[in-house]
């Protein structure tokens, strides 16, 4: 698989020489890397074959390896995706595994990751509508996307952030203020109208006095994509995603249903994306096509147009994410032809009293 880039924590931290298990102790120095992650490089020890790199956020009560390293090694860059502001101790362990009265040396570090300023912090403290919209459709329809936040467990203010499809997207993208007071609600009905745009996108509701630990409740957020018609309005509610439940998303299998229903497939990226899809007609051939995708973009487009080929009722369709730490939201619609009655379907983030944690760890020679 190709490799994605991807926006690491920037780290602001402070180094020492933590206590060693051992009787051996090595130095450790640090290097902030512009690109992200710190290197961390020592003398090598005598007679070490094995650098063992560990990494803790309890004092080493508990403990992950990161990478173990061959003779000669003399540093290593770690790094955090993480939305979390607490301190990292990297212990790298010397050793000789096949010399049984090798005595192991043991250097360590300690880094404090600041989260609050980094760009996966900003990223990933946010709710997603992954699609939304204000325009005309197939068959005459005329779509919306209705909008309703709170009732929050405390007041809630930030902005609503409308990325338009085909493009990548950033905070500097068209927005609206909000506030919500604790056990109030704010109603729109046609949300990206209301921001003064058209047009198929995404939202993002980014608060702007929440923290990932702190113990406040998320704020309720409800999404509607509705068709409006003369007799009322047909639609149904779209999940919102929390970006740390999309990390390293799954892979999205769509069975095409009957030829009353129109069928659209899309994605939201957070991070940047390698994306493949595949049509698998019944009995039949495979279509693939391939996308590198910007952070923030909106892909939609309808199956049969963008792959080319008729996509009929039994086909399936496989939307799959390439990369180790890419934050990305497949999803695709369903309209029913007679009603423009749309449903929109993506992965779901569970319940959670606060913000979920990413904390991925990694080491690089």
């Amino acid at each position: 698989m190709r490799s994605s880039r991807v926006l690491i924590a920037t780290a602001l931290f402070f180094v020492f020489i933590a206590p060693s298990f051992g009787t051996c102790t090595f130095p450790v120095t640090n290097t902030g890397l512009a690109g992200g992650g710190i290197r961390l490089s020592w003398q090598p020890t005598a007679s070490a074959t094995n650098y063992e790199v560990q990494v803790s956020h309890d004092g080493f009560q508990h403990s992950t390896t990161l990478a173990n390293l061959p003779a000669g090694t003399t540093g290593v860059t770690v790094n955090e995706l993480t939305n979390s502001p607490k301190p990292y101790s990297y212990r790298i362990i010397a050793s000789n595994p096949s010399n049984a009265t090798d005595v192991s040396c043991t250097g360590a570090a300690t880094i404090l990751y600041n989260t609050s300023l980094s760009g996966i912090y900003q990223r990933v403290s946010r709710i997603v509508i992954p699609v939304a919209g204000s325009t005309r459709g197939a068959n005459n329809a005329q779509f919306k996307t209705s909008l309703r936040l709170g009732p929050p467990t405390s007041d809630s203010a930030g902005k609503i952030i409308f990325h338009p499809a085909g493009r990548g997207g950033s905070d500097n993208d068209p927005s609206i203020p909000y506030r919500v007071e604790r056990g109030q609600t704010l109603q729109f009905d046609d949300i990206v109208a209301a921001i003064g745009q058209s047009g198929i996108g995404s939202i993002d509701v980014v608060p702007g006095n929440w923290f990932p630990l702190s113990d406040v409740g998320l704020l309720p957020v409800e999404a509607r994509l509705f068709n409006e018609a003369a007799e009322g309005t047909y639609g149904a509610f779209e999940a919102p995603v929390m970006p740390p439940d999309a990390y390293r998303p799954i892979d999205w299998n769509i069975f095409v249903p009957s030829a009353r229903f129109r069928v659209n497939i899309g994605i939201r990226t957070i991070t940047d994306a390698h994306v493949s899809f595949s049509h698998f007609a019944a009995g039949g051939p495979v279509t693939e096509k391939v996308l590198d995708l910007p952070a923030d973009y909106v892909f939609l487009d309808a199956a049969d147009h963008f792959f080319g080929v008729a996509v009929n009722p039994g086909d399936s369709i496989l939307i799959s994410i390439s990369g180790d730490n890419v934050i990305a939201i497949p999803f695709h619609t369903l309209t029913d032809n007679s009603t423009n009655d749309p449903a929109v379907f993506n992965p779901q983030s569970p319940a959670h009293v606060t913000f979920p944690i990413l904390d991925i760890p990694t080491a690089t020679p």
